[in-house]
């Protein structure tokens, strides 16, 4: 389905609005990594008006036909209320969007066996999230950039010209692999956790180990899960279930690393029964796994923030910023949340003159410092509080606190107001 019609006429070629001399490309801002939110970046600042490239090989990966992704991203009601905006919810295929309704959270390592259920009906809101795979997000915002006018460059990132000791400049060049020079007034980090952008501009990032892997596969469920998500912690790690369309559903398990390794070293029909196995000791009525549709795959769960995330003319979002444990699912709704902000900013008066100006990027790292520091906070202590069992008072606090919520009915709608919420707003 082709995306809404823009409301402005796009430029007539891919460099027509681009001025290039001797291999030199100019432009207004240039977006470094082609991932979902640096796809998503590029195509909003080209509605803008800004001449934008996009510079860094396409990912590897394509759009499912059959089966779904080992990475699946659970998008927030915010998040997707931004994309509808930009016309890019419409161009997703509809078949492949799951819905969270309710999640239900269970405390596997703590002796309070009443469990905590988030219900969007209760809580007068129409979803908790929706979830979607990386490969459709990927396809959706290559299509919004190719519609928008952004100058693609396929070339990798090579070296980032040194800033001018102090003094100010009107502009930034890189190198790509290909020998060709791009100048722009802002660069934009949008390359990930290993992002090139953010080594070659020397920006610092606190990192802690959580020393655990999230382990990813989908599954085939004997009953329909009813849009609900399930989450237990554990001695274990942390195991979350998200519905998928159909029958089906997505498993992330953040687990310690021995664990972690065990799991990867089963097969796929082993590794159903042992998530399975899991499952019934937590006596849950989750539904069945009837058999892993795809291998397993994992990652090493690491924290990094950058205090700083920008420099002379250079700004980092989404990954490339921060990166937290994965347990809330908010990973790519922060990312989100970045764009917006910027895009914001960037919509000023003062930005349209010069967007890459001091003070245009420390207001936009202003405004999102408060929203990255709350989940950092909350999912390293929501690791921290279950990773071990809590000594005497602390343990018996924490079981008091899990009961209250799970007994209230407002604690947990004002749980719901706050996790909708993250991304744009």
């Amino acid at each position: 389905m082709p995306l809404p019609a823009m409301p402005f006429q796009a430029s007539g070629g891919p460099t027509s609005a681009f001025s290039s001399t001797g291999g030199e490309i100019d432009v207004d801002i240039a977006v470094i990594g082609a991932s979902v939110a640096g796809l998503f970046a590029a195509q909003a600042l080209a509605r803008l008006g800004y001449r934008c490239a996009l510079v860094g090989p396409d990912p590897a990966v394509s759009r499912q036909q059959d089966g779904f992704d080992q990475r699946i991203f659970a998008i927030s009601p915010a998040s997707w209320d931004w994309m509808e905006q930009q016309g890019l919810t419409a161009a997703i295929d509809a078949a492949r969007v799951g819905v969270i309704d309710r999640m239900h959270l269970e405390a596997a390592s703590w002796s309070s066996p009443q469990p905590i259920v988030l219900d969007a009906y209760r809580a007068a809101v129409d979803q908790l999230a929706l979830t979607v795979e990386q490969s459709e997000l990927i396809a959706v915002g290559q299509q919004a950039i190719a519609m928008t006018g952004v100058l693609r460059l396929k070339d990798a990132l090579v070296s980032l010209r040194a800033d001018q000791g102090g003094k100010p400049a009107s502009r930034r060049s890189i190198q790509l692999e290909n020998g060709q020079q791009l100048h722009a007034k802002l660069l934009m980090g949008c390359d990930g956790a290993g992002s090139k952008l953010r080594q070659l501009a020397n920006i610092a990032s606190r990192r802690f180990d959580y020393q655990s892997s999230a382990v990813v596969a989908n599954f085939d469920i004997d009953s329909h899960h009813r849009h609900t998500a399930f989450q237990w912690f554990s001695d274990q790690g942390i195991l979350a279930l998200l519905p998928l369309p159909g029958h089906a559903m997505s498993m992330v398990w953040s687990a310690p690393q021995p664990v972690a390794e065990s799991l990867m070293g089963l097969e796929p029909a082993a590794l159903c029964r042992h998530v399975q196995a899991f499952i019934d000791v937590q006596g849950c009525d989750a539904p069945g796994l009837r058999a892993c549709i795809n291998r397993p795959a994992s990652f090493p769960l690491v924290e990094a923030l950058c205090d700083r995330p920008f420099a002379d003319r250079l700004v980092l979002i989404a990954d490339a910023a921060h990166v937290i444990h994965p347990m809330a699912g908010q990973g790519l709704n922060l990312g989100i949340g970045d764009i917006i902000e910027l895009i914001a900013v960037l919509s000023t008066r003062s930005a349209r003159h010069d967007p890459g100006a001091l003070t245009v990027i420390e207001r936009y790292a202003r405004r999102r410092v408060e929203a990255v520091l709350a989940m950092s906070w909350l999912t390293k202590g929501l690791h921290q509080a279950f990773r071990a069992p809590l000594p005497g008072l602390i343990g018996g606090f924490a079981n008091w606190a899990w009961s209250r919520v799970a007994a209230s009915s407002w604690l947990q709608s004002a749980m719901i107001q706050q996790a909708v919420r993250q991304g744009p707003r």
